[in-house]
């Protein structure tokens, strides 16, 4: 969801035409007793409309997965919350600058969808806005255990008791290095899925963070300098090549950029896009196209003034 958002912005790409949930599913959630994810309001016709998870006017297809039924109430409660927090299309012309905020609200549309609405608290931002349009309605606020989630999903979702991850997700966290969250022994522990795997909530929660580390600066004058020395974006591919013969050149001892960062104490196990995201978030950009392409490029800092009937 993430990717088709960031490329949908990337593109200045104009969005899809949306339509609601077919009528036959509509119905069936009706008449099964379907009720509100967020408030917990019993469904009818009348009350409830179709939401679109992931925003069509940010890229979101016009499909059954990307669609749930809701209260009309809490419908209109996220889109307004969209407008305060993210503000008004085209999202492409604030783009990168507003990517965080478009991220955690599309994140958190669909934890709420697909794991309750308490799992919305992982975003706290975007979760306050909406409650607290919510209170300001006056509105009785009860979120249900057992709710219909995506239009093209066949049974309820059901809040759930924390069990193990199994042998093939620990192997893929290990792989790429996720780390689950820290917690107490408590009983009936909540499981939800964000920023690849797994995060966990229970009544006294320690979110495991990476650990920002104090580098020399040569770590930073060698990365910078490299990128430095080339024209618009490259693929990460293709600088950690270029980056051990510019070692070299400096006369320093050929290094990947796994073994460079690990020689200042950087865990193997982080990516280069983590630790743009640690160390140089402020230097370096970085985006994605499909599932395992990466460009980079050195922030350009330098604003420019243009006549006002010159085009951007």
């Amino acid at each position: 969801m993430l990717e088709i958002a960031h490329n949908f912005l990337f593109r200045k790409a104009k969005p899809v035409n949306g339509t609601p949930l077919n009528q036959a599913r509509h119905e069936f959630v009706i008449i099964s007793g379907g009720c509100c994810l967020h408030c917990g309001k019993r469904l009818t016709i009348s009350n409830s409309n179709t939401e679109h998870i992931h925003d069509r006017a940010l890229g979101g297809h016009n499909i059954a997965h990307n669609k749930v039924i809701m209260c009309s109430a809490c419908n209109l409660a996220r889109n307004k919350t969209m407008q305060i927090y993210v503000g008004t299309p085209s999202y492409w012309r604030g783009f990168p600058g507003n990517w965080d905020r478009i991220k955690n609200y599309l994140l958190w549309n669909a934890v709420t969808v697909d794991k309750g609405h308490e799992y919305g608290k992982f975003f706290p931002e975007v979760h306050n806005i909406f409650e607290s349009i919510i209170s300001e309605r006056n509105r009785s606020f009860t979120p249900p255990n057992i709710w219909y989630g995506r239009g093209d999903k066949t049974s309820v979702i059901r809040v759930h008791t924390k069990k193990s991850p199994g042998l093939l997700i620990r192997f893929f966290d290990k792989i790429f290095g996720y780390q689950a969250a820290e917690i107490s022994s408590s009983q009936n522990n909540l499981v939800i899925s964000t920023n690849g795997i797994e995060i966990t909530q229970s009544n006294n929660v320690v979110k495991a963070e990476r650990k920002i580390l104090e580098l020399d600066d040569s770590f930073f004058e060698q990365i910078l300098s490299a990128l430095g020395s080339i024209e618009g974006e490259i693929k990460l591919e293709t600088f950690a090549s270029y980056f051990q013969l510019f070692l070299i050149g400096q006369g320093l001892p050929k290094q990947s950029l796994k073994d460079f960062a690990n020689s200042y104490g950087i865990p193997k196990r982080r990516t280069f896009v983590e630790i743009i995201e640690d160390y140089f978030s402020d230097k370096i950009d970085y985006r994605r196209e499909g599932q395992h392409t990466v460009y980079i490029s050195k922030k350009i800092r330098d604003v420019f003034e243009c006549h006002p009937n010159e085009e951007e």
